[in-house]
């Protein structure tokens, strides 16, 4: 496996790097929309969107924001530790994330771990990325989710988390090249430490913490990321969720207590849903049919009727606004990594995007 992992960490410039970064990439989009706005920073907070009212000469369509599509693997833990409160919260929390209205366009695939006893060997992580429950968008494959828990118990002999999580990845690699792109993630949940699946997997102690967070720290250097993102449940040893989410590129473990574990798992689940949406927004059907021009885009932020109007920039680091994949040819609207951040934070936040009022930009 140690050689499969090596070969993850490919390089490579950044087609889309902010602009501004010491990434490399496209830079910055230009003063697309000729005139500065007033303001010299990044965000202005409003009631409402004044500047671009409808009222006002330009007329204003708005479009909600579709971000680029995300591919998320939740590879779930079903040793005989996750029987009565634990499990039945687990399947509660799944129904409820796949129902939710925010859930719709995430393709969503489930594995449960450790997997049935069979000729394989039990340290193949190619048969962990195999998903019991296909992926499907969300919320067609609501359904076969949730009737594969209700069908589904929780009855395994250890936590294989080193095959689970390494196939649960090798998929993540898989989805992101058959879909450019895309974006992938590992979903990894789990009550407990890593217990087998043998005393060696190809020579590596499957049950050393460092191993499996080396899994997880080769999924976030692959080009494009694969993130690994760490739910865990009561029981679960926090340095150990928190050292695997830390390697996988997600900064900590979302932790579950037992006060409610049902709703909390649910609150996990859509935090984990919102942190692992990038950034990145498709350019609306009518700005690349030519109805609307690009410099006529402008883009806000509703958290919670709080509306914020982030301004166009042309450099991330002095303005920490948004910007185009290609200047000349936009196809996609993305959000400068501070403001990502803040928009990450609060995942029951959405974005729109105006159209047909001249782009407000950072000067």
């Amino acid at each position: 496996m140690a050689a499969a992992v090596g070969a993850w960490a490919g390089c490579g410039s950044d087609a889309t790097a902010p602009p501004g970064s010491s990434l490399g990439g496209s830079g910055g989009s230009g003063n697309v929309g000729g005139d500065a706005s007033a303001g010299t920073g990044a965000t202005i907070d409003v009631q409402v969107p004044d500047a671009l009212d409808p009222e006002t000469a330009c007329s204003v369509i708005t479009e909600q924001a579709q971000s680029t599509p995300l591919h998320l693997y939740v590879m779930l833990d079903k040793s005989s530790s996750m029987a009565g409160n634990q499990w039945d919260s687990a399947e509660l929390g799944l129904t409820a994330f796949v129902n939710a209205p925010s859930s719709a366009g995430v393709s969503v695939g489930l594995k449960l771990f450790p997997r049935p006893g069979s000729s394989v060997p039990a340290c193949d992580q190619q048969e962990y990325a195999k998903p019991d429950v296909p992926f499907g968008t969300l919320p067609a494959n609501a359904q076969a989710i949730i009737s594969f828990m209700a069908s589904a118990s929780p009855n395994g002999l250890g936590t294989p988390t080193y095959p689970a999580l390494g196939g649960a990845i090798l998929k993540g690699v898989e989805l992101r090249q058959n879909n450019p792109g895309h974006t992938a993630a590992v979903l990894l949940v789990t009550d407990g430490e890593p217990q087998g699946p043998a005393a060696s997997c190809s020579g590596v102690d499957p049950e050393d913490w460092a191993a499996i967070a080396g899994l997880a720290a080769a999924g976030a250097a692959f080009d494009p990321p694969v993130l690994t993102y760490v739910v865990g449940l009561p029981g679960v040893d926090q340095s150990f969720a928190n050292q695997i989410a830390q390697a996988g590129g997600t900064a900590s473990a979302i932790l579950v207590s037992q006060t409610n574990v049902a709703k909390e798992f649910e609150e996990a689940l859509a935090k984990v849903r919102g942190q692992a949406l990038p950034c990145e927004f498709e350019m609306p059907a009518q700005v690349t049919s030519g109805q609307y021009d690009p410099d006529k885009v402008n883009v806000v932020l509703d958290a919670g009727g709080k509306i914020t109007k982030i301004l166009q920039t042309t450099d991330c680091t002095a303005g920490a606004g948004w910007y185009y994949d290609d200047p000349l040819d936009p196809k996609k609207i993305l959000l400068c990594p501070a403001i990502c951040s803040d928009v990450k934070q609060d995942y029951t936040a959405k974005l729109d995007i105006l159209l047909g009022c001249k782009t407000e930009t950072v000067r």
